[in-house]
């Protein structure tokens, strides 16, 4: 369903989509023969007409009628066109943010997902909507006014000439002053979204004034540059609303200068009049057309990348899939975990049922990329596969819902979705019954009593009405639920308070599987953990630090 280019974004005349613009086009085939009609009934209106006064007067409301119905029709297929197309984008945005190896910036996600997105949405519904039964309406009616008088056909399309000659050269410079604005829009959404996730040390530092004040620069930004494309996006409406009526103007001055008998200029007006609105349009139209492709320039990228992502994470997968049974991994409930750049060459991480194993590293965050890589969070490399197998299955070739019930991953700072707690705790394993998530609860001490509504509590903003406390003690009741034979806990521990520290033994020490962790030398003492050391391969940054964004 995509476009065919790397920088293109989905395709619109498609499935369900083709029928809608196919309708767009016959409802403005319509709206020309309309126009027709009531230029017919204008020339009936001569003593000589074979029609009776009334019957021509009725044709003409009851073209204007109709004429006025199949509008509206065309505005509700334009949208339906339009949402539909936007919900495909929206979709495929939130699956490049699914996608392993996704770093992008929480503001820039949502300025896609909400200003890139009306963009694109503007462009569907009010460009290519009106465009698909806007042309057929003006080539009929140039075509109309030609058979009546081709000087009348020529002195209609002549401002339309004019306006396409002109627009090229605007449309170059909206494109540009489009894309200054989004970048000052892009900016300004990372600059919120920074600020209100580090609001508390704002607040408690009292620089709520200085960052207010980045936010008014970054703000004023957006307004200049914003102010500075509204003028050439007036020219460009007001080319169209000038063409409109300069075409108008000439089929009357045409029909009066030939001599054409009155009720045929009348007629001929009548018809360029009924053309004049996709006219007007024309000038918004090329203004959605530039802000559209002024967010095509940083979507298509984006999802193209997202692309490249989900078709290297296949292959990995692919290449861990058709790797053969590592020696002495196909027991019960064994773990053999051999993740290259992290894993020694020639040393995995082998365990059985009941090991504890504590990872180190001269890089804190060496651990971490391990477990990422062990569940699927980060792709290996090209050309790499990892070996992951749990029990012995292979962790890269199973169905993802049996791989969700062999691995558990329990890390500090859980963020969970939107939705009733029950449903959070439950997500790795929807298949077990009630009563096993409740006693889970009871296991980890998470008191969901004090909630009004208990585990239907709603959780919102990643974990909200929870304290950091109660979240970390969910995220272990999610990763234990169903007791996969391999548990990872990352620093699990300082998220928790000293009972939900002694609790968090007490269930490590007597829990079934392979617990591999990171946390305190008292929480690796106390389950006589044996320490494994992660190699401290850096993973790839920018020189600034951070993974490369397009906006």
């Amino acid at each position: 369903m995509r476009s065919p280019d790397p920088g293109g974004l989905p395709k619109i005349f498609t499935g369900a989509r083709r029928g809608w613009v196919l309708g767009l086009v016959g409802l403005g085939l319509g709206q020309g023969a309309l126009g027709a009609l009531s230029a017919w009934a204008l020339t009936q209106l001569r003593g000589s007409g074979s029609w009776p006064m009334a019957a021509v007067i009725l044709s003409i409301v009851a073209a204007a009628v109709a004429l006025g119905g199949l509008r509206v029709e065309e505005r509700i297929a334009a949208e339906r066109l339009g949402q539909d197309y936007v919900r495909h984008v929206r979709r495929d945005l939130v699956e490049a943010e699914l996608t392993p190896g996704s770093r992008t910036h929480l503001g820039i996600t949502v300025a896609r997902t909400t200003n890139d997105l009306s963009s694109v949405r503007n462009w569907v519904s009010q460009g290519v909507g009106p465009l698909a039964a806007g042309i057929p309406l003006i080539v009929g009616s140039a075509v109309g006014l030609t058979i009546i008088d081709p000087f009348l056909g020529l002195g209609f399309l002549l401002p339309l000439g004019v306006l396409a000659a002109v627009l090229v050269p605007w449309a170059r410079t909206a494109y540009q002053k489009s894309r200054s604005l989004r970048r000052a829009r892009g900016r300004m959404a990372t600059r919120i979204a920074d600020t209100v996730g580090a609001s508390q040390g704002i607040i408690a530092a009292r620089g709520a004034g200085r960052e207010l004040g980045h936010i008014d620069s970054a703000s004023d930004a957006v307004v200049d540059r914003a102010v500075d494309r509204s003028e050439i996006v007036g020219l460009i409406r007001a080319g169209g609303t000038v063409a409109a009526m300069l075409a108008t103007l000439a089929v009357a001055a045409i029909g009066v200068v030939r001599g054409l008998d009155p009720t045929v200029t009348m007629a001929a007006m009548a018809v360029a009049g009924i053309a004049s609105t996709p006219i007007i349009d024309i000038g918004r139209i090329v203004e959605y057309r530039q802000t559209y492709l002024a967010a095509r320039a940083v979507l298509g990228p984006a999802l193209a990348d997202a692309a490249r992502r989900r078709t290297a994470y296949e292959r990995s997968r692919d290449a861990a899939a058709s790797a053969p049974v590592p020696d002495g991994a196909d027991g019960p409930g064994l773990v053999h975990l051999a993740v290259p750049g992290l894993t020694p060459d020639g040393s995995p991480l082998r365990a059985a049922p009941g090991a504890r194993i504590r990872l180190t590293s001269d890089d804190p965050e060496a651990a971490l990329r391990l477990m990422r890589r062990v569940v699927g969070l980060d792709a290996a490399p090209p050309g790499i596969a990892d070996e992951v197998w749990v029990g012995g299955e292979n962790l890269g070739a199973v169905a993802p819902a049996r791989g969700r019930a062999l691995v558990g991953l329990a890390t500090r700072g859980a963020v969970f979705e939107r939705g009733p707690l029950r449903r959070a705790l439950r997500y790795r394993r929807p298949d077990l019954d009630e009563e096993t998530a409740l006693a889970v609860l009871e296991t980890v001490g998470l008191a969901v009593g004090r909630f009004p509504d208990g585990p239907r509590t709603v959780l919102r903003s990643g974990g909200e009405p929870l304290s950091t406390d109660e979240r970390a003690r969910l995220a272990l009741a999610r990763a234990i639920y169903g007791e996969p034979p391999l548990l990872l806990v990352a620093d699990l521990d300082r998220d928790l308070d000293q009972e939900g520290r002694d609790r968090l033994e007490r269930i490590l020490a007597r829990y079934p599987g392979v617990v591999v962790l990171t946390g305190s030398d008292e929480l690796a003492r106390a389950l006589g953990a044996e320490e494994f050391r992660v190699d401290t391969t850096p993973a790839p940054v920018t020189p600034d630090g951070r993974v490369p964004d397009d906006d």
